[in-house]
Order: structure tokens, then C-alpha cells, then sequence
């Protein structure tokens, strides 16, 4: 079950959103963990997870359960052990997603390969058909969405007019999508502070992320080097 089902799962009044109530329930926790949970996660304050808090909070507890030392960090080893990877394998990805070159995952760069994950899975459970396409009714049908916001996905990134999204095109929808959530400003690109609040990582983190990936030099990612960092 990916996190987009997840998600739909324990949002049983289908409002778009977990109550506490619906999250205690669905995970089973106590009602100490789940005060716990909301929290740290609930960044507007509003008492209910929207998805990418929701999506956020999943991932965190992933990451947590898998760092068995309790370091804050992925090694090769924890890595082998929570995926059944093999060497070579968590070597790859360590090799792939360690921004800062000290030969392990970070969070924020353990959030970035398992979102490239979900976003191949994603795809393909959507591709109801299975044609290598998702078409304007498997996205509305798959998200629940409105024909307007189906409309205007298509118009936005529907590139080639075909009338259907291939991978690379969804991607950029997705992808998009995170951009927005952490361009809190909406002023089109993303500063120290919104990387280190959108990852939640630390200030040094936050200015080596930037000074991989900005690549225009302006001290700031804007949306096609985000693309750039997800193509990686």
C-alpha cells in the first residue's frame, strides 16, 4: 500500500485530511503517541494532518525505525538490513542521494530517494490500463478530483497536447506539487529557510542542498532545479 492509499485508508470521513481520532485508529496507537505525532507534524497548527504532513510524518517513522542507533542517519549496514538490500545496492543509493558526501542518508536525503520511489509506484498503480499513459479519467478516478482541476493539470503539463500524461510529464506534476508545499512565499523558488523547513534539516544541510543544486547561482532553487534534483 503506497502513502497515497494510506492516506485515503484513514481518512474515513473522506475529508481530505486526518483527524487524530482517524489516525489512532488506523495505526493503532495510543493517545499519547498520537498528541505526540501531531505535534511534530502538524506544521500549520490546525489539528489534522493534510497529505504531505501525513506523507512527512510516514516517512519519518520509516527512517526512525530503520536507524537502529539512533544517530539520525542511515548507514550502509541499517540501510542492507531495513530494504534487504544488498551491498552493492545500498551502496548505489547511498552513492546516488548523499549530498553531503559523508557516505550515508541524511533524512532530507532519504525523503528524496523514497520520493522518487513512490513517484514510479504511484504512476504505475494509476495506469489502471497498463498503456504507459495516465489518462485524463484514471487521474481524476485515481485522485478524486474534480473535472476542473483535471482540466487544469492537463493544461499544465500535458506538453506535447496528446491528451494524456507519460512518466516524465507526471513527474513534473508531482514534483511540482512538493515545490509548492514548500514555497511558503509562493514567490517561484526556494531559500535557505524553506529547504531546512520543508526537510526539516539543520541550517548546514540546508546551504549544501542549495549549493549542489543551484545551478543559476542565485543562493535559491526555483522549480527547474528542483526537476533537475529529482532526475538525478
Amino acid at each position: 500500500m503506497n502513502i497515497q492509499e494510506q492516506f485515503k485508508k484513514y481518512d474515513t470521513n473522506n475529508d481530505g485530511f486526518i483527524q487524530p481520532e482517524e489516525l489512532k485508529k488506523g495505526l493503532g496507537l495510543e493517545e499519547e503517541e498520537v498528541t505526540k505525532i501531531y505535534k511534530e507534524f502538524d506544521k500549520n497548527n490546525d489539528g489534522k494532518l493534510d497529505f504531505f504532513e501525513f506523507k512527512y510524518m510516514i516517512l519519518k517513522r520509516e527512517f526512525d525505525l530503520f536507524d537502529k542507533n539512533n544517530d539520525g542517519k542511515l548507514e550502509l549496514n541499517e540501510l542492507m538490513e531495513g530494504y534487504n538490500l544488498d551491498e552493492e545496492a545500498a551502496k548505489k543509493i547511498i552513492a546516488k542521494y548523499d549530498t553531503n558526501n559523508d557516505g550515508v542518508l541524511q533524512f532530507c536525503e532519504f525523503k528524496k530517494w523514497k520520493h522518487n520511489v513512490f513517484i514510479n509506484n504511484e504512476f504505475n498503480h494509476y495506469d489502471t490500463n497498463n498503456d504507459g499513459f495516465l489518462q485524463p479519467d484514471e487521474i481524476k478516478t485515481g485522485y478524486k478530483l474534480e473535472e476542473d482541476a483535471v482540466t487544469k493539470i492537463f493544461k499544465d503539463f500535458d506538453t506535447n497536447n496528446d491528451g494524456k500524461l507519460d512518466f516524465d510529464e507526471f513527474f513534473k506534476w508531482k514534483v511540482s506539487e512538493e515545490f509548492k508545499e514548500f514555497d511558503k512565499d509562493n514567490d517561484g523558488k526556494l531559500d535557505k529557510e524553506e529547504i531546512m523547513a520543508g526537510f526539516r534539516c539543520d541550517e548546514e544541510c540546508a546551504k549544501k542542498f542549495i549549493a549542489k543544486y543551484d545551478t543559476n547561482n542565485d543562493g535559491s532553487i526555483d522549480l527547474n532545479e528542483w526537476y533537475g534534483i529529482y532526475k538525478l
